[in-house]
Parts: C-alpha cells; structure tokens; sequence
C-alpha cells in the first residue's frame, strides 16, 4: 500500500476493531483472572469482562436490544 492510500483511509478500512462490550470503549488486558472468568477491564467505564467483541458485533447486538425494547413496547401499548 502506498503512502497516499494509506492516507486516505478511513478506520473503517482497516477492518474491525476490537472494543469493551459493555460500551464500545477502549479496554486493557489485565495481568490476571477474576474468579468469573474476566481477563480484561474496559478503561470508560472500569467493567470487568471476560472477551472483547468487534465493533461490528456491538453495533449489531445494540441494533437486537433497541428493536426489541420497540416490541415490548407495542405489546405493552406504550
């Protein structure tokens, strides 16, 4: 890849990135294990979790949670 491609592109062209999934932020990976299986902190929001997802993934699972809070919405006749 030349110089001028390089850039020129955008973060998305990199392929996905790897975020915390309680909120899509940075996270680091500690130097030990929870009792609950959790390897990593998330650097927002301190969450402890156990395997970071691709940016994709998150935007996608919260795409799941906000059709589905629009259903209970509509069952319940709000």
């Amino acid at each position: 890849m030349n110089y001028d491609d390089w850039k020129l592109m955008s973060p998305d062209d990199e392929g996905p990135q790897l975020v915390s999934p309680c909120c899509k932020g940075e996270y680091e990976e500690k130097d030990f294990i929870t009792e609950m299986n959790e390897k990593y902190k998330c650097l927002e929001c301190d969450e402890l979790f156990m395997v970071p997802e691709t940016d994709h993934e998150y935007d996608e699972r919260q795409r799941e949670n906000a059709a589905e809070d629009r259903m209970d919405e509509k069952r319940l006749g709000l």
